[in-house]
């Protein structure tokens, strides 16, 4: 990394798990629990603080909660999740310089009524944490099995990790799609196409081993796919 970067990202050492293959092991049962939450929120269970403040905040912190307790259960660092408390403030203000230069490119191409303006402020509203949520702990989720998984391989077969997590995090849109109305030729080849974008995504990060510059990206893209269309923009 450029030296001019690096009091900004620091090349820590990776982590070294004892038994890589049995972390590996955990990360994939704490992805099939937080599968399991999701599809149990999606047929109406654990609404019951609706009515509370930040209720979306805490539906995506229930649903995600087997990753966060695999950290405290198995008492490893904050590294293994690619978070760091090291230049906090500066790898966040990248990430939103990034996620507001990729909302004017949107906003350039796509050419809406509203204003550039307007549509920022829509898009970083308060109303909108709950998905801000969503898209932080999706990437330390996938940071998370990710690093295991590569510390399980080896090194020289990171990219088959890359892959491999890349595409069972896309997998896990399949039955929404299906449930949507998708046909199955339709959600697999997004499916596949997912996986090759999120591919790229993981490369890219393993690079930095930091998710925090990311995350306002992510957020910023999503929201975009969701608001696209919408006449409120």
């Amino acid at each position: 990394m450029n030296s001019r970067f690096q009091w900004i990202w620091k090349s820590d050492t990776d982590y070294q798990f004892e038994h890589p293959w049995k972390e590996t092991l955990y990360a994939i049962l704490a992805a099939l629990a937080t599968v399991g939450l999701g599809q149990l929120y999606s047929q109406g269970f654990f609404r019951g603080w609706k009515s509370l403040p930040l209720s979306g905040v805490l539906d995506q912190i229930l649903i995600f909660l087997p990753f966060p307790l695999l950290l405290v259960l198995r008492k490893q660092p904050l590294s293994t999740a690619w978070l760091s408390a090291q230049a906090l403030l500066p790898r966040l203000a990248v990430g939103f310089v990034l996620a507001l230069l990729a909302l004017a490119l949107f906003v350039a191409v796509r050419n809406p009524d509203k204003s550039l303006l307007t549509i920022s402020a829509s898009v970083y509203h308060l109303s909108n944490l709950g998905y801000a949520s969503q898209t932080f702990l999706q990437d330390v989720s996938v940071a998370i099995l990710f690093v295991r998984l590569r510390s399980a391989l080896g090194s020289k077969k990171f990219l088959i990790a890359v892959v491999a997590v890349a595409f069972a995090f896309s997998a896990t849109h399949y039955p929404l799609k299906l449930k949507e109305g998708l046909s199955i030729f339709t959600s697999t080849r997004d499916i596949l196409l997912d996986g090759i974008l999120v591919s790229t995504v993981i490369y890219v990060l393993q690079r930095s081993r930091d998710i925090l510059w990311f995350w306002p990206v992510h957020f910023t893209m999503d929201m975009m796919q969701l608001y696209a269309g919408d006449p409120k923009l």
